[in-house]
């Protein structure tokens, strides 16, 4: 591996300490690097550069957004396979360019925040004492080393540099890490039990990710597959599929901090039903959100240009990437498990407000223009949807994964499932809907 990715790769993981937590937060790091050695390949696939595209001579025109679903795409293109393609246009009269900024709040409100969700999770009185239950995990700049220990022996400047606070009573843990806000909180004890796991958990710095145990038996679509009427037995009884959607939906928007938000909306779009027993199954939810019934990318996927070095962008250039949320369910009126990508955009501001966007002809042939002609990519779906990007205040916070913000502008965000190429499971192309610049992501 180049020396320079190395360096970069250890930066970006190196404040972390739990194994689970390097699957976590390292695979972003991970992904990107490893793609370095494929730049030559994308640049075989786009057959450019640059990452702006002339809006083609023909057609200059924006039009409403009610009226992009019936615009039709009157051309065909050897390069882009539109025949079989989902076109999903939100019914709304307008989209926007907002910024969702990063909690600023104080140490001391953050740790509130912490321990609410702790004891809203298990029920606990207010003044139950939370504290021995609790560290932080901080960079020692002097010995170049991560530290992690108790809360009630941190100091002031100890507080100040934290990295994640962790939570772990033996039942329970919860961990929020600093750089970007997201979470993680469960009931570890349910889970252990049920699948006969026979470690101790009590003395980690924040227990157990109860994810993927079993085997998946059933994945639904939400997009596609009707899941009236079907149920399976959890530890505590049988669930019907779109009760438990209701309710996950509900308590994802509502009980929590680092998970919910109030300018959010809540809808699960993925299920994996995984059996543990001949008896016991659990539910796996993949739950995207959308602001003003517009949908936040929420797809697993990095952008090309932020991993190329020569691309002539400057490193604080905003770094798209999906939002999405993971949560299960082992037994009725209970999550088992959170995890939310990052912060609980608490706040919004509104940068731009449009009612008219280009026309899917126009950006169609915007990105049949751009890709090469020698590739023929099969789009299984075409959304209007907000590209999510990461903003940084400065190249050290990048480095170490700091964000500043979360920056929102509308796309058409193309899908492309199957590939043909054994180095991409996935494939997206976002066309911006104002400007048509064009960002390439892959999985």
């Amino acid at each position: 591996m180049d020396s320079n990715l190395e360096k970069k790769l250890a930066k970006g993981v190196r404040f972390i300490l739990a194994p689970f937590v390097v699957e976590v937060i390292s695979m972003i790091y991970i992904k990107k690097f490893s793609l370095f050695i494929l730049i030559g390949l994308i640049t075989f696939l786009t057959g450019c550069s640059a990452n702006k595209s002339e809006i083609p001579q023909k057609e200059k025109n924006f039009i409403p957004i009610s009226k992009v679903e019936t615009d039709t795409i009157t051309e065909n293109y050897k390069n882009l396979d539109i025949s079989n393609t989902k076109i999903t246009i939100p019914d709304v009269d307008e989209v926007y360019e907002l910024n969702f900024p990063v909690s600023t709040d104080t140490f001391e409100r953050q740790l509130e925040k912490f321990e609410y969700n702790i004891r809203k999770y298990e029920g606990l009185e207010e003044d139950t004492d939370l504290v021995p239950y609790m560290n932080i995990m901080y960079w020692d700049n002097e010995k170049n080393d991560r530290l992690v220990i108790p809360l009630d022996e941190a100091t002031k400047e100890q507080k100040e540099q934290v990295q994640y606070i962790g939570y772990n009573d033996g039942i329970c843990s919860e961990l929020l890490v600093f750089s970007n806000f997201m979470l993680e909180m469960g009931d570890y004890a349910t889970t252990t039990t049920l699948v006969g796991d026979q470690d101790d958990h009590s003395k980690d710095a924040y227990g157990y990710r109860s994810t993927n145990l079993g085997t998946s038996v059933a994945t639904y679509d939400l997009d596609k597959d009707d899941i009236s009427n079907i149920s399976y037995h959890l530890s505590d009884g049988d669930l019907l599929l779109t009760e438990a959607v209701d309710y996950v939906e509900k308590h994802m928007k509502e009980d929590y901090y680092y998970v919910g938000s109030e300018y959010l909306d809540y809808s699960v779009f993925g299920i994996d039903v995984r059996k543990l027993t001949d008896e016991i199954y659990y539910y796996e939810f993949d739950v995207g959100t959308a602001y003003d019934g517009v949908a936040l990318n929420h797809d697993d996927a990095t952008s090309l240009d932020s991993m190329n070095e020569d691309s002539g962008k400057d490193n604080l250039t905003a770094e798209p990437f999906g939002t999405n949320h993971l949560v299960t369910m082992f037994e009725k009126d209970k999550l088992g498990f959170i995890w939310s990508c990052c912060q609980n955009f608490e706040s919004v501001q509104t940068l731009n407000t449009y009612d008219k966007v280009l026309p899917l002809d126009v950006v169609c042939e915007t990105l049949s223009n751009y890709i090469s002609k020698d590739k023929q990519f099969q789009i299984s779906s075409i959304e209007l949807l907000y590209q999510t990007e990461f903003e940084y205040e400065n190249e050290e916070k990048r480095e170490w994964g700091y964000i500043q913000s979360i920056h929102c502008r509308p796309v058409y965000h193309f899908s492309i499932e199957n590939t043909g190429l054994s180095e991409y499971r996935k494939m997206y192309f976002d066309v911006d809907a104002i400007t048509s610049d064009i960002t390439t992501m892959v999985y």
